[in-house]
């Protein structure tokens, strides 16, 4: 299977990421992303094909902050027996943005690893929405910037929910030497801001963020009430950067992370 894309970097032929490889379409002048895919159909190949292509190229965007969309893809046969195997094949016009470096392409196959690993369901489901909430922020950056913040934020709001539980203990650990009973769910709850949750995760996975953006971000997204706004917030430069920054940080550092413990 082969999948053309409309924009992309100038990579080295012959590239592999896990599975895929790059090459270039001389005739159409593309580069493509393909993969060999084992199926009883060209629909099968397709189905299995650009599920994986998608992951691989959602990854490219979490590490670069850049879109790719596809122009076109393809299935080619490439063996009669069953099982058949298919070429799937994607592709990549315009070539626009900088070259990408060996070490972000490293990078790449090394979260992709991570998450061909990954046996905890729970945790591969949160990482697929932070994901998806994160190529809809890179999606509508130029159209919406307001809802672009807002999904970039999601990304950060979802990990940081998986901390709570460490965020309780170290509470728990540091006022018990200064308080007579253990606190409640809901005196924990009411310690348990964003904000401090935040900051916890950012601690937990070594994210260096400023305690300022944290802030500016958290207080911003509290201007956006839940289906009330009838107006556009306006998102300065320096908030939108925090926020997506932060939230491609969030699931470079998690997925890193999960490899840590999995491992």
């Amino acid at each position: 299977m082969r999948a053309y894309l409309n924009l992309f970097h100038k990579v080295e032929l012959g590239t592999k990421i896990r599975d895929c490889e790059f090459g270039f379409d001389d005739k159409r002048n593309q580069y493509f992303l393909s993969m060999k895919v084992s199926a009883d159909s060209a629909e099968e190949a397709k189905r299995k094909g650009e599920h994986r292509l998608t992951q691989v190229l959602s990854v490219f965007v979490i590490h670069t902050g850049a879109s790719y969309t596809y122009s076109s893809i393809g299935v080619d046969q490439i063996s009669g027996e069953q099982p058949f195997f298919h070429h799937l094949f994607t592709g990549i016009t315009r070539l626009t943005y900088l070259p990408i470096n060996n070490e972000t392409i490293s990078e790449v196959e090394k979260s992709i690893e991570i998450l061909d690993k990954l046996t905890d369901d729970r945790v591969s489901i949160v990482i697929e929405r932070a994901i998806n909430y994160f190529l809809r922020g890179c999606y509508l950056e130029t159209r919406w910037p307001s809802e672009s913040f807002l999904n970039f934020y999601k990304v950060i709001e979802l990990v940081a929910q998986e901390f709570r539980g460490g965020f309780n203990q170290t509470i728990a650990g540091q006022l018990k030497d200064t308080i007579s009973s253990s606190l409640t769910e809901e005196e924990l709850r009411r310690l348990r801001t964003l904000k401090r949750l935040i900051r916890f995760m950012c601690k937990q996975l070594d994210i260096a963020s400023k305690e300022e953006d944290i802030s500016r971000i958290v207080t911003l997204r509290s201007r956006f009430s839940a289906h009330a706004v009838l107006e556009e917030i306006v998102v300065s430069p320096e908030e939108f950067n925090s926020c997506k920054i932060l939230a491609e940080r969030t699931i470079i550092k998690y997925i890193k992370q999960q490899g840590c413990i999995d491992f």
